[in-house]
């Protein structure tokens, strides 16, 4: 099991930042792709952060969803779906790993196999929390806003109703007090 742990800490590996600059986009970008690869069953690796690692095989696969979606103008799911189905599924690529590191006992390799595959399965849960988390967020702010721009609204009208009501109200003590006037000079009953 040190063997395979050596084995991924000796391989390069690049932040978000460099991956976005190297192929010409921004993070928030990055993020979303690599966030729809995931959604479809490819597998990136996480610092003690829980912030993505791309290898260099990642890059590689990152600049051919480049060149699907934007050179050949596939939609992005599509484009996600033919990556994810050319790549090796993620059990053969930890098979790979493990295979790489030949001391590893049989045991000891289905265990590691079953305990990354757990693992990957356990991010990805918590890749689709987080993703219906932030849906479910973006859905209540989009109804607080409407609800307040409708509150604003009746505000709004409330305060014109006011103001006429107002002007309306001094009209008539205008006029009463115009009549009064003129009820005294002239004596009119």
């Amino acid at each position: 099991m040190g063997n395979v742990i050596e084995l991924v800490a000796r391989e390069r590996t690049y932040s978000g930042r460099e991956v976005a600059d190297l192929l010409g986009i921004g993070a928030s970008t990055l993020r979303k792709w690599s966030m729809l690869l995931e959604q479809h069953g490819y597998w990136f690796l996480r610092d003690s952060q829980n912030r993505r690692e791309y290898r260099q095989m990642d890059v590689a696969i990152l600049q051919r969803f480049y060149r699907l979606t934007k050179d050949q103008l596939f939609p992005q799911e599509e484009a996600a779906l033919m990556i994810v189905s050319h790549e090796a599924p993620l059990p053969a690529r930890m098979e790979t790993a493990v295979a790489l590191a030949s001391p590893v006992h049989a045991p000891e390799s289905s265990r590691l196999e079953e305990k990354l595959h757990a693992l990957a399965a356990h991010v990805q849960r918590q890749e689709t929390a987080h993703q219906e988390l932030l849906e479910r967020f973006e859905k209540q702010e989009a109804y607080i806003r409407s609800n307040l721009k409708e509150r604003d609204r009746r505000l709004m009208k409330a305060m014109n109703d006011i103001m006429d009501a107002k002007m309306q109200l001094a009209k008539i003590n205008d006029e009463r007090r115009k009549t009064s006037i003129w009820h005294k000079l002239f004596r009119m009953e």
